[in-house]
């Protein structure tokens, strides 16, 4: 083996010192179309992510560094210099506003190779690819101007804390940590263990013995997850869950695989059997608060499709409270935790007060998220008999802005909600037109009939029984009647 030199040496060493000090930014280049708006992602660049980046400081007291390629690299292959910001910079930071597919590449193989150190970004309203709802995406403002201070400042503070903690945030990692504990010792090549090798004393040569079973089983496995992976990424998820079954038989511990078919069961509206999915996640590992979170939400949805008469000889039967109630506990910042509990104290309990105080809550640790902001206008409503829509104007147009945004996705996302969502707050701010249409959306985008069920009784139970009266609410409450009839 050829020596290295120590000009080789010290140049390497010096490259992964300054890797240790490097932020990899993962973006699109130039102008691009996010949402049907045109987005000029050099000026995000420069004017949010690379000062926003550039003022965090490293535990060892350095000042991090963002780094990106020049729009070269893209042109034909990609050279050594970006697989080494990729795979040995400190932090990599990655914007998937847009879809970008070398931004996927990048940040697949960034997680391929670091168990941590990788942050996620989005611009807000921007949808979620399926494949990737697993990891925690967070949001940014670019516009208008008085945002980006705001934006500069929480992107320090999630990398600061991301660097602070060092916390596993691959799911790549964690997915091959779910299937098996370690790589078997007798694979070198995989192991790089020295144990492994097995040396003949009457030869100079180094062996080692062949993959066993064990090995086999989990090569298959893998093979089940990246086949179940790719049918989401086509749309097949009948597919996608006859690969995760199929590698739950052969892994039944497997919980990566399991709450993705538990995802995609309570998707395809078999609650029953993803709620057998969750119940058995919060088994296996019961600090996973996303389960408990997903567990509570369908037990909500089954304990209101039951009659009160029937619900009362019932009480042994779970309604979601008490595992949502774990789930804020173990996912305090989590908002959608904090309005499912909402959910089910106002639906199921019809404790309306304790319900306006979960959505109240939730509203303000996601700055005014549509779901809970709406819900808490409602309840407010039914305790005042009056809406105070004036104070919350602002957020209201922020709410609708991110609702239209998921709306125009390709395919729409959180269908029938974000029409339903639309259509509320353009009825809020006197659009008739606008609340009638995008009801009508809405209506035709609901696949089973408890969801203009839910729409309906929000409506009634708040606005109508203080006799709130808004231009176009009856003629929208006839529509959403007439849906459900035909669901008859």
């Amino acid at each position: 083996m050829e020596k290295q030199s120590n000009d080789g040496f010290h140049k390497n060493s010096g490259r992964l010192t300054e890797l240790e000090k490097t932020c990899f930014v993962i973006m699109p280049f130039g102008k691009k179309e996010v949402a049907g708006k045109e987005v000029d992602f050099d000026n995000i660049y420069k004017n949010i992510f690379e000062p926003a980046i550039n003022t965090v400081t490293t535990p060892e007291n350095e000042s991090l560094i963002a780094k990106r390629t020049d729009m070269d690299a893209f042109s034909g292959s990609i050279n050594q210099e970006m697989f080494e910001y990729i795979m040995y910079s400190r932090m990599a930071f990655a914007d998937i506003s847009g879809f970008n597919p070398n931004v996927f590449y990048e940040i697949g193989a960034r997680h391929s190779a670091q168990e941590s150190g990788t942050v996620v970004f989005r611009q807000t309203g921007h949808a979620i690819p399926f494949d990737i709802t697993s990891i925690k995406v967070f949001e940014y403002e670019h516009e208008p101007d008085s945002k980006i201070k705001t934006s500069r400042k929480f992107i320090t503070q999630v990398i600061s804390e991301s660097l602070r903690q060092n916390r596993l945030d691959s799911p790549v990692r964690l997915a091959l940590r779910a299937q098996w504990s370690g790589v078997p010792t007798h694979m070198p090549e995989l192991a790089g263990s020295p144990e492994s090798h097995i040396h003949h004393p009457d030869s100079d040569q180094e062996s080692y013995s062949p993959p066993n079973k064990d090995y086999w089983k989990k090569q298959v496995i893998e093979r089940f997850m990246r086949d179940a992976e790719e049918a989401i990424r086509l749309g097949d998820h009948d597919m996608a869950r006859s690969n995760y079954w199929a590698a739950l038989r052969l892994d039944p511990l497997n919980i990566i695989a399991r709450m993705r078919l538990a995802l995609i069961l309570k998707n395809q509206g078999n609650l029953y059997d993803a709620l057998q999915e969750f119940v058995t996640i919060t088994r296996l590992q019961p600090d996973y608060g996303e389960a408990w979170k997903e567990k509570g939400v369908i037990e909500g949805l089954l304990a209101r499709k039951l009659k009160d008469n029937e619900r009362k000889k019932t009480k042994w039967l779970p309604d979601g409270y008490d595992s949502l109630k774990k789930a804020t506990l173990l996912i305090p910042n989590d908002f959608d935790a904090w309005s499912s509990l909402g959910g089910v104290l106002k639906n199921v309990h019809g404790d309306f007060d304790s319900a306006h105080k979960m959505y109240k809550h939730a509203s303000e640790i996601s700055d005014g998220h549509p779901y809970p902001l709406l819900n808490a206008l409602k309840l407010e409503a039914l305790e005042t008999g009056k809406l105070s829509l004036k104070p919350i104007s602002s957020l209201l147009k922020k709410a609708k802005k991110l609702r239209v945004a998921q709306s125009e996705a390709s395919p729409p996302v959180d269908t029938p909600w974000c029409y339903f969502d639309i259509a509320e707050i353009s009825l809020y701010q006197n659009d008739k037109e606008g609340f009638l249409d995008f009801l009508k959306e809405g209506l035709d985008s609901c696949s089973e009939k408890w969801q203009p069920e839910t729409l309906l009784n929000s409506l009634k139970d708040t606005l109508v029984e203080k006799n709130i009266k808004l231009d176009g609410l009856q003629e929208g409450l006839n529509l959403i009647s007439e849906a459900i009839a035909s669901y008859e």
